[in-house]
């Protein structure tokens, strides 16, 4: 499994066009948040996403600009394969 780090913007952007990016990429498998080694859970900045899976980097890039396009013309969406992550400042979140 790859673990890759997902970093969306988009052309234009409305405040409806943000919604319509997060419940797109939640219903398609991303997440919104981290978990550290002691499990605890931590929300990404803005217009991130996590996403774990068997897909190369190149599909995964295609797939995510083919549903993004549909609301945005022409996102800029950059990804990078993580194998380990670390972070500061993150806002704790409780999923339970």
């Amino acid at each position: 499994m790859n673990n890759y780090t997902i970093r969306v913007e988009l052309s234009e952007p409305t405040p409806n066009m943000h919604i319509e990016l997060l419940y797109t990429m939640l219903e398609n498998g991303f997440s919104r948040s981290v978990v550290c080694e002691k499990g605890n859970t931590y929300a990404l900045p803005s217009n991130e996403f996590t996403y774990v899976g068997t897909e190369n980097i190149r599909s995964l890039t295609d797939r995510i600009a083919n549903l993004i396009n549909s609301f945005s013309h022409d996102p800029a969406v950059f990804i990078s394969r993580s194998e380990e992550r670390c972070w500061s400042g993150l806002r704790s979140i409780n999923l339970s």
